[in-house]
């Protein structure tokens, strides 16, 4: 099977580095039109640009600061008249542990990763909705899932994209809009120090590609989704709460309650999954 790209055109953030060059190199090879975002700090755009079209591809640069995503939509649609995804790679960031983390570095690395992937779906959903067709794919990190030293404002912002995707998933069902969110394992100039070259050559940011690619595809339903993907493998996540502890509801619980209940409210031996919001809180209710 060989899926069909030619008819989509596909915005990457951050597309001209990194993960967002894999995944732009991924989705030219396949047949997409891509639009490569890029920072303009360097020629790294442009030159990928030209080595994808050299290639037989199709391709754009715009280099261009992500501080009003509304621009780069709006550059995209008239450059190329259509959008069917956007894929929001672009990232920093400003590693200091919480002692020494500034205001400033907290911003601009929020900034970047959460509030673009906002500014970004607000100016693109008009037009899915008009084409009655969109998808999203937010690219997260393993930091945000499992937190990691020195990165709290990097692992806030990489969960928060989580948070955003699974509300936009549920407000774009009825139009035809996808949102899923991809945390990868891959090495990048970004994370260099992190990782020594052999596990860079085990996490190749080339492995994550295809999965990022298919969530762009009109083939691909699935919505709301966290994904992990690295080293050749890819998993679905989920959430998992515990049985829990259940007190009566009728009268108010103490703090002695909570406490000698502990054990009972941490045990996962029963566990479950719950899908939405309100199946939360049906879960709740029924004890």
């Amino acid at each position: 099977m060989s899926l069909d790209f030619e008819q989509q055109t596909v915005l990457i953030t951050g597309g001209n580095r990194g993960l967002g060059r894999a995944f732009s190199k991924c989705l030219a090879a396949a047949g997409a039109e891509v639009i490569i975002h890029s920072s303009g700090r360097d020629n790294s755009g442009q030159e990928l640009t030209q080595e994808i079209i050299s290639e037989g591809g199709r391709a754009h640069n715009f280099p261009m600061q992500l501080e009003d995503g509304a621009k780069l939509i709006s550059a995209s649609l008239a450059k190329t008249s259509r959008l069917d995804a956007v894929v929001h790679s672009a990232g920093m960031v400003r590693d200091f542990s919480i002692g020494n983390l500034e205001q400033s570095d907290w911003d601009q690395v929020i900034s970047l990763h959460l509030t673009a992937a906002y500014q970004l779906t607000k100016a693109v959903w008009s037009t899915f909705r008009e084409q009655g067709f969109g998808r999203l794919v937010f690219i997260s990190s393993a930091a945000g899932l499992y937190g990691n030293f020195g990165q709290a404002n990097y692992a806030a912002a990489k969960m928060g994209l989580y948070g955003l995707c699974n509300t936009v998933a549920i407000e774009g069902e009825k139009h035809g809009i996808s949102a899923n969110t991809v945390a990868p394992w891959g090495a990048t100039d970004m994370n260099r120090k992190q990782m020594n070259e052999d596990l860079r050559s085990r996490v190749r940011a080339e492995q994550v590609a295809p999965l990022v690619a298919y969530l762009c595809h009109p083939e691909c339903q699935e919505s709301g989704s966290l994904f992990e993907a690295g080293a050749g493998r890819f998993k679905k996540m989920r959430w998992e709460s515990s049985r829990g502890l259940a007190l009566n509801p009728e009268t108010n619980p103490s703090i002695d309650d909570i406490a000698s209940g502990w054990n009972e409210l941490i045990d996962f031996s029963i566990s479950e999954h719950p899908a939405h919001i309100t199946d939360a809180l049906a879960r709740l209710l029924e004890r």
